[in-house]
């Protein structure tokens, strides 16, 4: 019930008040399996899966709590509703908005489940 609530809140957020910090992203992976071909060392590409959301995607984490093995100070934080995005994100997903192409580094969810927060890099 929070879940929903959240979720119904934040979404009209995004398309009024918030709407000029909400940004779209899509995403299209290829997803490899079978036999690996010892020529180019790699495994076929079985499918290609794609998904989009909408979010705020370029905040920032604060300089002071950078950690340089787990962060850069170009890292963007990613906040996007569960429910808008297709499929759920993995890390090693790259993310093409209208401000470039971000790699998802990591990936975590609120205490709700309504809410995934993702750190981006820069590809």
């Amino acid at each position: 019930m929070i879940k929903n609530k959240i979720q119904s809140k934040v979404a009209a957020a995004f398309s009024n008040k918030l709407a000029d910090a909400v940004d779209s992203f899509t995403c299209s992976k290829e997803i490899r399996s079978g036999e690996l071909d010892f020529e180019t060392q790699t495994y076929p590409v079985t499918t290609v899966e794609a998904y989009s959301g909408r979010g705020v995607l370029f905040g920032s984490y604060l300089k002071d709590m950078v950690k340089p093995t787990d962060y850069q100070v170009t890292d963007s934080k990613a906040t996007v509703l569960q429910n808008e995005v297709t499929q759920v994100p993995q890390i090693g997903d790259v993310w093409d908005s209208i401000k470039g192409s971000f790699r998802v580094v990591n990936i975590g969810a609120d205490p709700t489940g309504s809410i995934w927060v993702c750190q981006l890099r820069k590809v």
